[in-house]
Formats: C-alpha cells, structure tokens, sequence
C-alpha cells in the first residue's frame, strides 16, 4: 500500500526521500487509507506535491514571496560555500 511502507520505514527511524515523505504524510492525514484519489487539501503545504491532485497548475508566487525566496536560495549558497 502505498504511503504506508513509507510511515513504517519512517516509525523505524529510516531516512525518506522527498517523496516518500510526502506519501507517508499522506496515509497519515488519510487516516491510515492508502487513498488513491485527489484528497482536496489545497490548505495542505504538500498538496502541490500531492500524486493523486487534480490540479496541475502552479502556485504562482507574489513578488514578495519570490524575493523570499531569491534571498534563501542566496544564504543557503552563500552558507555551503564556506562551509567548504
């Protein structure tokens, strides 16, 4: 089932990959059911990732938010650079 080997390799301490982070999140705001199908949890920051969601479309960011984000992408750059 998927999501749920996820959530167990995750309960035993195994480290996850984006996704199987993602299907793991998902059986658990399923109720422990595998799902299969679109959940309908826009309000839910994984949705966009979601593999069952109907939805395509991009989340168009503000200008402000993509300001943000420049500006993350420049510190965590800036922090691996010296941290070699």
């Amino acid at each position: 089932m998927k999501g749920k080997t996820q959530y167990d390799k995750f309960l035993s301490g195994k480290a996850l990959t984006p996704k199987q982070s993602i299907l793991a999140q998902c059986y658990v705001c399923n109720g422990g059911s595998e799902g299969g199908e679109d959940c309908l949890g826009v309000n839910c920051p994984l949705y966009e990732f979601m593999p069952y969601r109907k939805s395509r479309k991009k989340k168009e960011l503000t200008p402000e938010q993509k300001a943000i984000v420049v500006e993350n992408f420049k510190r965590v750059r800036s922090n691996s650079a010296s941290a070699s």
